[in-house]
């Protein structure tokens, strides 16, 4: 089981941080880069880039007057959601484009 687990790629849980602006400001997210590929693809299957989809996710919180106590845990989730509502893609593609993100751009 061990090997299963820590035999993973290390790019795949590489931190990647992205610049965006949230209600007005601009801030900081830092995911592992498998969870941006996912978000990637959320944002683009909703027709807007991953910034966009990423400050509507923060302000429908907003709107519900919910607190986000660790928006990074919330966006984790989120990917889960989205493989969890879209099982054709299998996760071993996420993980791919993950390990090697200059394929992943092209």
């Amino acid at each position: 089981m061990c090997n299963l687990y820590s035999g993973q790629d290390p790019a795949l849980y590489a931190r990647e941080k992205r610049s965006m602006r949230l209600s007005g400001f601009v801030t900081s997210i830092c995911l592992e880069r498998l969870f941006w590929r996912i978000l990637d693809e959320a944002a683009a299957g909703e027709g807007i880039s991953t910034p966009r989809f990423i400050a509507k996710l923060y302000e429908e919180m907003q709107a519900r007057d919910q607190a986000i106590s660790s928006f990074a845990s919330l966006l984790r989730v989120t990917c889960a959601i989205y493989l969890n509502r879209n099982p054709g893609r299998p996760l071993a593609s996420y993980v791919a484009e993950a390990a090697d993100p200059v394929a992943a751009m092209a």
